[in-house]
């Protein structure tokens, strides 16, 4: 072999070893393992937070422009400021002796700046009496090597059905979206609607991606696959209930990712209000419309 060939062999091998290794490094950049770690580290700062009662520490753990969708208020908090006075609130009042436990169910990347994280929650009083629990599903901007969330969706279980007493508080409902995007999230809105209340439970199978995920309080555990997600909405499927579901916002985090969140009701044959809360889901972008990745909703829960 000449000495150009040589060099020609040497320089291919080089661009091999470093295209293999530069896939390697992008390949635990954004494996699961990572968005666990990552998901858990933001997790355990929102805890430790939370026992000291520092509502300060807890706004650094939000993007400036955070949306925070959780069952015990009508409408979503939005922005790191909003939600700063929320949490003193919360920890003069209701949460001021309480202490918060979150498990982790599932975490992936979306993009490379962008991380789901979803699972289950409990707080507890100063006996360690568990006093709520349930389920969260949030957005993450990852900025260095933590975690911001940009939407917080969290909300306390109901699988007996809404509250009595929060039931009998009227339901207070946001502006209504009608920016850009409206119509995507407002055509997945209603798409989810009429398979619901058609009682087709592949339909709204087929709302989600192949990997999708249900978080919904009313059931209090998280479903992971289109076939699981299918199997659950059939033997959970009500009859004689009407839902109507709209928008409060539409965000588009890059090409092919988006959030929206908004609020519904559940009507009975007499029109009869038998729940009402908010929703607030991650969505693939797609050329047919939105795909559900995750949907967490949850029926109001305050008093």
């Amino acid at each position: 072999m000449n000495t150009g060939v040589k060099k020609v062999v040497f320089t291919s091998i080089l661009f091999f070893a470093a295209s293999c290794s530069e896939e390697a490094i992008q390949n635990v950049e954004l494996s699961d393992s990572r968005a666990l770690t990552l998901v858990n580290n933001a997790s355990n700062s929102f805890s430790s937070a939370w026992a000291k009662k520092d509502s300060e520490a807890m706004g650094e753990l939000y993007d400036e422009d955070a949306i925070r969708i959780i069952s015990t208020l009508h409408i979503p908090a939005y922005g790191k400021e909003a939600i700063v006075s929320g949490f003193e609130n919360d920890f003069s009042e209701e949460f001021a002796t309480t202490t918060i436990e979150t498990v982790t169910t599932v975490a992936r990347f979306l993009s490379p700046d962008t991380v789901l994280g979803t699972g289950t929650f409990g707080i507890k009083d100063s006996n360690g009496s568990t006093i709520m629990q349930g389920l969260w599903g949030n957005a993450y901007k990852l900025q260095g090597d933590k975690l911001l969330m940009l939407m917080e969706s969290a909300g306390n279980s109901s699988t007996d059905g809404m509250s009595p007493i929060s039931l009998a508080i009227p339901q207070v409902i946001d502006q209504i979206y009608g920016g850009p995007g409206s119509d995507l999230v407002n055509d997945g809105v209603i798409a989810y609607e009429m398979n619901t209340n058609s009682a087709n439970p592949k339909g709204i199978a087929d709302l989600f991606t192949e990997n999708g995920i249900m978080a919904i309080s009313a059931n209090n555990r998280v479903i992971l696959g289109n076939d699981n997600i299918l199997e659950s909405i059939g033997s959970n499927a009500e009859t004689g209930i009407t839902l109507d579901a709209w928008a409060y916002g539409y965000r588009e985090i890059d090409d092919s990712i988006a959030l929206g969140w908004g609020g519904y009701k559940q009507t009975d044959s007499s029109g009869s209000i038998v729940e009402y809360g908010q929703w607030g889901n991650i969505w693939e972008i797609t050329t047919d419309g939105l795909k559900l990745i995750i949907e967490r909703a949850a029926a109001f829960s305050g008093e």
